[in-house]
């Protein structure tokens, strides 16, 4: 790292507040640790300060896209320099389908964006584009207000993008085929927290149970109305629950997440036919998902509602989250990590952590806590030995 570098590095950290300078920091060390250990000989010389950068870089790519926005392209008209403003509603391989106002326009996007496209782009995003000949290419990609990822599934340190600039994450599950799994929910509330959208969960398929599975689906389901998540029983078959979805979801940008299978494209058709969104059954033999959305699209509905519909995934992970940020997703651990013991407590093996109090005194749910521990993974697996900082106020 040159001087030019490390000047910059410093000015970017002295911008953070204590916190995010902490979970920064802790990070980097974790990549650097991991990437020390691939490496011998004259190789072994990345310096910490180097994954610093990276991952600072990284924050200020999301956070103000890959180019400022010149002035006068603020609308959808065709500002002072020819550019237009629009809406991202399909992406490809190195372009992408915008909405300008009443027009719907292809644009390629420019070599810079195509490189780190995962991360870079997604449905919901509002972009600049320009003429190019006989189609459009974009030129910046915009501030997002919200941003819905998952930990990369070939490199668990880098985050792809799924929705932009949503309101709501609508995580949808099965109460029967696929079967209803609430750790696979809690690794969407981890991703719905970092997002700076709001959740709800919506159980499809609620029609196949008979009244016994009612009562226990409904059992495994209260702790998250407990947190104030709205929670809907649906059948995207029979119609039931329909409106009270239609209700969450009016007047907001909403994307729709869950296995193959769930029912994603099946509710979208049930909140607006026109929308004709492809659907298809779960597979006898394992009682998978087939993928019948192959990417993801927005749908513009009646009551100013707007959906994403994303791919099946059956593999979400939130591995690129740090103990903090997992915590984030667990929210009723807020009220108790005020008064643990350690400003940085991850709430595992630390002495005097007030989380694990709680969930002594069956104030947090144990299924909970053990879902966060399985997330927190090694992390959380290491006694702490009293070197961190104690909260003294």
């Amino acid at each position: 790292m040159d001087k030019r570098q490390r000047r910059r590095l410093r000015d970017l950290l002295a911008g953070l507040d204590d916190g995010e300078r902490t979970r920064l920091t802790k990070r980097a060390a974790k990549l650097h640790k991991a990437e020390l250990r691939t490496m011998t000989g004259d190789a072994r010389r990345p310096e910490l300060k180097d994954f610093l950068l990276r991952l600072l870089d990284e924050q200020e790519e999301a956070a103000a896209g890959f180019a400022a926005a010149p002035d006068g392209a603020t609308d959808t008209a065709p500002g002072l320099d020819g550019s237009r403003r629009g809406t991202v509603i399909a992406v490809s391989a190195g372009a992408c389908v915008v909405q300008a106002a009443a027009d719907v326009l292809d644009a390629v996007l420019p070599a810079d964006l195509t490189r780190r496209q995962q991360s870079g782009l997604a449905v919901g995003d509002e972009v600049l584009i320009e003429r190019l000949g006989e189609t459009h290419r974009v030129t910046a990609v915009l501030p997002r207000r919200s941003l819905l990822t998952r930990a990369d599934p070939h490199d668990a340190r880098r985050s792809r993008a799924i929705a932009a600039n949503v309101d709501v994450v609508v995580v949808v599950v099965a109460a029967k085929a696929p079967p209803l799994h609430p750790r696979l929910i809690d690794r969407y509330l981890v991703a719905v927290a970092r997002s700076g959208a709001r959740a709800a969960l919506v159980v499809n398929k609620f029609d196949l149970l008979d009244d016994d599975e009612r009562r226990d689906v409904g059992a495994s389901l209260q702790p998250y109305r407990e947190l104030g998540l709205p929670v809907l029983a649906c059948s995207a078959v029979a119609g039931a629950g329909i409106e009270e979805l239609r209700e969450v979801l009016a007047g907001a940008t909403c994307v729709f997440v869950g296995q193959s299978g769930v029912g994603k494209s099946s509710l979208l058709n049930a909140l607006h036919v026109t929308a004709a969104a492809k659907t298809g059954a779960v597979r006898a033999g394992d009682g998978r998902g087939r993928h019948t959305t192959s990417a993801s699209s927005l749908y513009e509905l009646p009551g100013g509602i707007r959906v994403i519909d994303t791919p099946g995934i059956r593999r979400f992970s939130v591995d690129d989250a740090d103990a903090a940020t997992l915590a984030d997703g667990f929210s009723e651990f807020m009220a108790y990590a005020a008064r643990c013991r350690y400003r940085d407590c991850t709430h595992a093996h630390e002495p005097g952590c007030a989380v694990k109090a709680a969930v002594d005194a069956g104030a947090i749910t144990r299924d909970r806590y053990t879902s966060y521990r399985k997330l927190l993974g090694g992390d959380g697996d290491r006694p702490r030995q009293g070197d961190g900082a104690e909260i003294t106020a």
